[in-house]
């Protein structure tokens, strides 16, 4: 990638009142021509987050406030670890700038780094999230996270080779090197998602693609701890599309931003996707998102998009759009369309124009942008956040110089993770599957729904769903969580039969909450047209077994609610053994509205879910890809023969 030096930006600064600069994203792409406004605006947006790393960091100890007022007035928030790897990485950018003087910079990462050794209390080399501005004390209930401390860590690793200093190097690997990565696996495949004094390790883990990539490819590079490469190819990616864009599914824009901070992820592939290209496309779809929602929410448009975490009218929430699940209001962030100008730069710098031109008034401040507004709420942050904040001066010098990119590519760390994880040269398009397709067989007879598979017709072809089928969660073994499925129909009904591996039974709840026991579920669109959530000619029917008894609790939830055993139109039977559960049963092709004929193929997936004694839990699910719209799937093909 050709970028012009950073003298050469400097110098145009200085002419562009009379000039243009250009800065080329890639060989074979047309240069992307800056005006003198556009930099001027990029200027002003840096500095004024540099300040904030500057303004709100405490000097004794260099911890960075979580938020701020963005205005003049003083605040009180917690500190948070995160904040540091944002400002270790950022005061390399006010030298370069000529913002900040070397010498102040130096001693204040040497402040921070000698804090961060000798002061802030660990967890096997794993820092807590919020603590005390003044005394690096965990704030009651914070958790050691994980995703935080490879966070803080990246800024650590900058530190160490911007300055290339004798002091900071050797803090900077002190702090890395005592990481036991491995601890935080807790006998997984993947990362908890954090550990608290009280209780342990949370269930839930960095199971799917997220920002949590950074904690694998710093852990994978670790010198002294490092985990296997098994543990990045356990990562679920899940991939979907929204309009003519496809990409990796993950809702919140930033989680597509953070990594690439620190990680240059251009013209390489691990395999599996080119993580750049990934992240271009999700902020398109960002866009295309906000455009199509646009008659719907005042706040979106061509030049006003990009859902991410951020604070809302009424809570902080993770802001989310298609591909995957979209969770909005109509409140925008600035820092996620800023924040992907290397993947969207023309996009992106419009869309920063047109937030400082048509809200400067209400949502520009000290530190730049506010966090968030929503024009239907008629509300306007009035704050700055660290985690928001930082990705902006980040992002941005990466495209105009790709000064963190060129730096953090003198990491041994950084390179070796990135080798053991599987990255090659080159550019490849995401992985895209068409949708599996299986036969059923039609019956000579009705088949007895009575647990007892011995009459169902011999040699049908089954659907197998095990470590292979994650949707999300771990699985330890085939003892853990093993499901094998099988259809067949008749004139009047589609059956199936289900044998589920599952070493422990969680079967406490009742109706609409069974789906987070053990439970089997269908998915069905019988009009092929697509499975919409919540469509009520669509269905998700849960089955879940019963202790002592053969009955199987039903629940039907895109039909408003309900149990549809009740109408007789749905029946099934289960029983329990020692390692699992088998589920026997039938649907009436008329609830479905669905007239079964031969050679016709009915758009179907089966899923398992796992509840388990240790508080885990993993889904299993044969084929269920968001498409094209906004809570749009498609499942997998029973064709009837």
């Amino acid at each position: 990638m050709a970028h012009i030096s950073l003298k050469t930006i400097l110098f145009i600064g200085i002419l562009s009142i009379i000039q243009f600069s250009t800065i080329p994203l890639f060989a074979d792409e047309p240069q992307i021509t800056l005006t003198a406004s556009q930099e001027k605006l990029l200027d002003e947006i840096q500095k004024k987050v540099l300040n904030y790393f500057i303004q709100e960091r405490n000097p004794e100890t260099g911890l960075i406030r979580d938020w701020a007022w963005n205005k003049p007035v003083a605040s009180n928030s917690l500190g948070t670890i995160t904040g540091i790897g944002f400002a270790l990485t950022a005061y390399g950018i006010g030298v370069e700038r000529g913002w900040l003087d070397r010498g102040e910079a130096l001693e204040m990462t040497k402040n921070t780094l000698r804090f961060l050794r000798d002061q802030v209390p660990q967890e096997h080399g794993f820092f807590y999230h919020f603590l005390k501005l003044d005394s690096g004390t965990p704030v009651p209930d914070t958790e050691v996270s994980p995703v935080d401390t490879a966070l803080a860590l990246a800024g650590v690793l900058f530190a160490k080779e911007y300055f290339n200093d004798p002091e900071i190097t050797s803090m900077a690997e002190e702090i890395f090197n005592r990481t036991e990565w491995p601890w935080m696996l807790n006998e997984g495949k993947t990362f908890a998602l954090a550990w608290r004094p009280r209780g342990g390790f949370l269930k839930t883990r960095w199971s799917t693609y997220s920002e949590g990539i950074l904690i694998y490819l710093l852990a994978l590079g670790s010198p002294t701890h490092p985990i296997s490469s098994e543990s990045w190819h356990a990562i679920q990616k899940r991939v979907g599309s929204y309009g003519p864009y496809r990409a990796i599914e993950c809702a919140p824009l930033f989680t597509h931003q953070y990594p690439h901070i620190w990680i240059d992820f251009r013209n390489r592939n691990d395999g599996f996707a080119d993580y750049f290209e990934n992240s271009k496309q999700v902020t398109l779809a960002h866009r295309q998102f906000a455009i199509d929602q646009s008659q719907n929410y005042k706040s979106y448009g061509p030049n006003s998009w990009g859902l991410s975490a951020a604070e809302g009218p009424s809570e902080y929430r993770a802001y989310g759009a298609p591909p995957g699940w979209a969770d909005h209001d109509g409140t925008i962030a600035p820092t996620a369309c800023i924040s992907s100008i290397p993947f969207t730069p023309k996009e992106s710098l419009a869309c920063a124009e047109h937030l400082k031109e048509t809200h400067g008034n209400k949502l520009w401040g000290r530190y730049s942008f506010s966090d968030a507004f929503n024009l239907d709420r008629n509300w306007y942050s009035n704050k700055a956040f660290a985690i928001n904040q930082g990705p902006m001066i980040l992002m941005i010098e990466n495209f105009r110089s790709g000064l963190i990119w060129n730096v953090m590519s003198r990491s041994a760390i950084v390179q070796a993770g990135l080798k053991k994880a599987g990255f090659r040269e080159g550019t490849i398009p995401l992985r895209w599957k068409n949708p599996p397709e299986i036969t059923i067989p039609q019956t000579a007879g009705p088949i007895s729904i009575d647990t007892n598979l011995s009459d169902w017709p011999q040699n049908i072809p089954t659907i197998t769903l095990d470590q292979t089928s994650i949707e999300n969660g771990e699985i330890a073994n085939d003892h853990d969580l093993r499901g094998t499925i099988q259809f067949a129909w008749d004139e009047q009904f589609l059956y199936f039969a289900a044998k589920v591996e599952d070493d422990s039974s969680i079967l406490v709840r009742s109706k609409d909450q069974i789906w987070q026991d053990d439970l089997l579920e269908l998915f069905i669109d019988p009009q092929g047209d697509g499975l919409y959530w919540y469509k009520p000619s669509d269905y998700q029917i849960g089955f879940r077994p019963t202790l002592n008894s053969d009955e199987i609790k039903t629940w039907s939830w895109f039909q408003g609610g309900r149990d549809p055993a009740q109408g007789e139109q749905v029946l099934a039977k289960g029983s329990l053994y020692g390692g699992g559960y088998t589920i026997e049963g039938r649907i009436a092709w008329n609830m479905l509205h669905f007239e079964p004929q031969i050679g016709k193929t009915l758009h179907l997936t089966p899923a398992v879910h796992d509840a388990d004694q240790d508080r885990t839990e993993a889904k299993v699910i044969w084929f269920f890809r968001n498409e094209r719209e906004q809570n749009r799937f498609e499942i997998g093909r029973l064709k009837l023969t």
